[in-house]
């Protein structure tokens, strides 16, 4: 493997340095420096962490934790502006439709004077990145990003980073393109004129299209939080004479029990912190089952019963169902609801 294109990967997709995501879904604490060229070649792929806290090092930089129970990391006196990233990407997962959806973003993000490169991903979808100038507040980019999408009217798995701040690293990664073993033409960037960039080639133009921070900053400013269709909880609504729903013993009502029946309309679309997607669809309802006062292993039974039956909505079918980690990642997205049921 050439060594400039291993360092250019490596400044283009820079992100946390002392642990990557493994292709197999899990977290691996290791120095990333060493795992490019793995990357590459097809040895291991990878997913970086997008996030950094403090870069610059003016608050002791990227490895300035303390650790507490459970080996869980926590930043002490953390400034939240100081969490930052290099690059950020949109998951966009819709099936035939996600090239459209991906290309009408990046129309937007032109217009916008924004360089953004579509990705096939491993699945059907795609993955739309920019990368940046040097390092931008997680923050900024991520609201340049909804921008963007809010104007191109576009649906979405999710946005990365996924979070303006954390309590400590790594947060959620995503995995990178052109690895050694990927499949046959999945996990490459697409141009244009629809062609297939080498990763050479893609590193060449990628590194003169990087967008300085001005831009985002300004694209950043477009994006206005929406206001939900629905409330998270219905005023004043008695649900106790309504029918009920039972699952491991565990009755559903209100507004969890309405997205179960009647599925993704319209009952998370244009909530804050939620995508259009499969992922979005059972974060919301997750997080509506915590709202609603259910126990942590009830969300869990109910969000694992409704992936399981994606497949009424979505063509796709289910988002974790059948997958050998389907258990860690309800787990995960659960956790990610309920932190923000608690907010």
């Amino acid at each position: 493997m050439n060594e400039n294109t291993i360092i250019s990967f490596r400044d283009l997709f820079l992100g946390f340095p002392l642990a990557y995501g493994t292709d197999e879904g899990g977290c691996r604490w290791a120095d990333v420096d060493s795992m490019w060229e793995k990357h590459l070649s097809g040895e291991e792929m990878i997913g970086i962490y997008p996030m950094v806290y403090d870069p610059h090092f003016t608050q002791g930089g990227p490895d300035s934790w303390t650790e507490g129970p459970d080996n869980h990391r926590y930043y002490v006196e953390m400034d939240p502006d100081l969490w930052m990233c290099k690059w950020g990407s949109i998951d966009i997962d819709d099936g035939e439709d996600s090239l459209v959806i991906a290309r009408n973003t990046q129309t937007i993000f032109r217009a916008m004077d924004i360089c953004a490169w579509p990705e096939r991903s491993r699945s059907k979808g795609y993955h739309l990145w920019i990368f940046t100038e040097e390092w931008v507040r997680a923050s900024v980019i991520r609201r340049a990003m909804h921008a963007a999408l809010d104007l191109a009217e576009a649906s979405y798995d999710a946005v990365y980073p996924k979070q303006d701040s954390l309590e400590g690293p790594p947060g959620n990664y995503m995995r990178l393109p052109y690895g050694g073993k990927r499949p046959k033409d999945r996990q490459e960037m697409v141009d244009l004129c629809g062609m297939i960039p080498s990763v050479d080639e893609f590193l060449h133009f990628a590194e003169l299209d990087r967008t300085p921070t001005e831009l985002l900053e300004r694209a950043a400013t477009l994006y206005k939080d929406p206001v939900p269709l629905v409330p998270d909880l219905p005023p004043k609504r008695d649900y106790s004479k309504e029918p009920l729903m039972t699952v491991d013993g565990t009755r559903l009502r209100g507004l969890p029990s309405e997205m179960f029946k009647n599925g993704p309309v319209p009952y998370y679309k244009g909530t804050h912190g939620a995508g259009k997607g499969r992922h979005g669809f059972l974060n919301r309802f997750a997080r509506a089952m915590f709202e609603t006062g259910y126990t942590r292993s009830d969300v869990l039974s109910w969000t694992k019963d409704l992936d399981s039956r994606l497949g009424d909505w979505y063509d796709d079918g289910p988002k974790f169902t059948g997958r050998q980690d389907c258990e860690r990642q309800i787990n995960r997205l659960v956790s990610d609801a309920e932190r923000k049921a608690s907010r």
